[in-house]
Formats: structure tokens, sequence, C-alpha cells
């Protein structure tokens, strides 16, 4: 009997130094080879865990005014104005899932962060984000808190992060108005400036895609409405300009402007057609845009 005891003793007492378990327990699974296309095609996750800490974005910032400009919109619901050719909707990709509020620290990260190289350097490179998304194995990549995009008008250039890592540049350009400035009324041909989200995604039969934005946003408002007070704002046929809306990034059905960074666009932000196909399958309704002067 004392050398069965002394037996099972030593037996319990290899089992705490090397973790053995009892037998019959529970291994721990083993990490899943997903890639982000497999989830994409159903093969992985059905549900995203909570992301790691990045340096992604939020929507609260200091330059945020108050309403809607701190909350993630849904896919459902969204309704605005005409603002030329680009107005025109299509069916909608898919349907957002809620997501919680962004912390104001991760808004001023984005805010802040230094633009790419002048000569969209990361291009062609393997960026540190690509290499993250590359090597993401569970479902965050759809989710729009994994992503953001500053968009620098002087520079014409569009850059998405991924993680809180650059992903990659793209040469963009913008509403034709010489002047510069935030867009302050339907028809003034100026690109908005400030943080917004992408609301909506659906095929253009002239742009090939279009990802919609949400402006105007609370500060567009308010603007507009303080600058109609003043009497600011045109009169177009005996009533004061509308706000507009319908304002997104979209693809170009004139490629040679394009290429010579020469603004043509009614306040919309248009990328050669790659590009556009490229964001319309990674950005997810949700992803925040901040557009720089």
């Amino acid at each position: 009997m004392k050398y069965r005891t002394g037996f099972l003793f030593l037996i319990a007492l290899l089992g705490s130094v090397t973790g053995l378990s009892a037998p019959g327990a529970l291994k721990p699974a083993r990490a899943a080879d997903v890639t982000p296309a497999a989830v994409a095609a159903g093969n992985g996750p059905s549900t995203a865990p909570p992301l790691a800490a990045s340096a992604g974005p939020a929507a609260k910032a200091a330059s945020l005014g108050p309403g809607d400009q701190g909350k993630r919109p849904s896919n459902a619901g969204w309704a605005g104005g005409a603002e030329g050719a680009s107005a025109k909707r299509g069916p909608v990709d898919g349907k957002a899932s809620a997501t919680a509020p962004l912390s104001a620290g991760k808004a001023l990260a984005a805010v802040h962060l230094s633009p790419p190289d002048a000569d969209g350097a990361g291009r062609a490179a393997r960026t540190p984000g690509r290499a993250a998304f590359e090597a993401t194995r569970d479902g965050s990549f759809a989710d729009p808190e994994s992503w953001f995009v500053i968009v620098y008008k002087s520079r014409h250039q569009l850059a998405v992060y991924y993680q809180g890592r650059l992903y990659q540049t793209y040469r963009a350009v913008f509403g034709r108005r010489l002047e510069g400035g935030p867009k302050l009324w339907a028809g003034d041909r100026r690109t908005p400036e400030g943080v917004y989200f992408i609301v909506h995604k659906y095929r253009s039969p002239r742009f090939t895609r279009f990802l919609r934005i949400n402006y105007p946003n609370a500060g567009d408002r308010q603007r507009y409405y303080q600058m109609r007070r003043s009497g600011l704002v045109p009169v177009v046929g005996r009533r004061p300009a509308a706000l507009g809306g319908a304002i997104g990034i979209h693809g170009t059905d004139q490629p040679i402007l394009n290429a010579g960074n020469i603004n043509w666009t009614t306040g919309c932000i248009s990328l050669d057609n790659a590009a556009i196909l490229e964001l319309d399958r990674r950005l997810p309704v949700g992803t925040l845009v901040i557009i720089k002067p």
C-alpha cells in the first residue's frame, strides 16, 4: 500500500511540474491556418475576437463637433442629397454590423499621423500594413476598426492603414474648385474636409464602385446653417443652395486626368479603377475616413 501511495504522489508531482493534464481533459485548440480570403469565403470563424491594441482611429477627436461625428454608421437608413452624377445609388453589397464607439486617443493618433512620402512610397512595396493583413488569421480584417483612411487633398494622396500600419497609398484627385477649403454647399465643387465614415458601398455605371461617406456630418450642417443665416449661401432659383450630399470615393472615367493629378470631380474623391476595386474589397462599411487639406 505504501508503494502505491508513493507512486501516486510521484505521478501528481510530475504532473504539476510538466503541466500534464488528467486523462480525458480537453486540450487547447490549435490555431487554425485561416487566411482573410478563407474567412471571407465562409471557411473561417463566424465571429471576430476582440482586436489587439493598435494605433487605429476613433470617432471623437479634438476637431469633432457635436452630433453624429463621433458615431460609426450602419449601412441601413442613410439618406442624403444629390451631388453631381455620382449621386446614383445601386444595390447594397452587404450589411454593416454595429460596432462600439472608438476611443478619443486612437482618433488623435490617426489625425496626427505623418503623411507618407509625397512620391507615394509604399505603392509597390510590401508595407507593414499589408504584411499584417496577410498575417491575419481571424475575422478581424472585416472589422471596420481595423482600417482607416487619411486623404491629403494638397498631395493628391489617399493613404489606407490596417491595424495602425500603412497598408497602401493611392493617387487621388478631388473637386475642381480652384479655391481650397471644406465643402460649403451643393454645387460648390469642393471636396469636404473633416472626419467621416463609409456608410454605403455600391456599383456605379460611370465610376465602377462608389464608397459613400456621411457628408454632411454635424459640423458641416452647423457651418452651413450659420452661413445661411448670415446670407453667405448663394441663391439658386429663389432659394438658398442646398447643403448637398452623395459624396464618396469612386473610380474614374477620366483616367488621363487622374494620371495628371488634375482635379475634375464635383466634390468626390476619384481613384484609378484598379484602386477602387481593391478598396471596395478591403474597406468595410463603417471605416473611418479623415480628409485633410
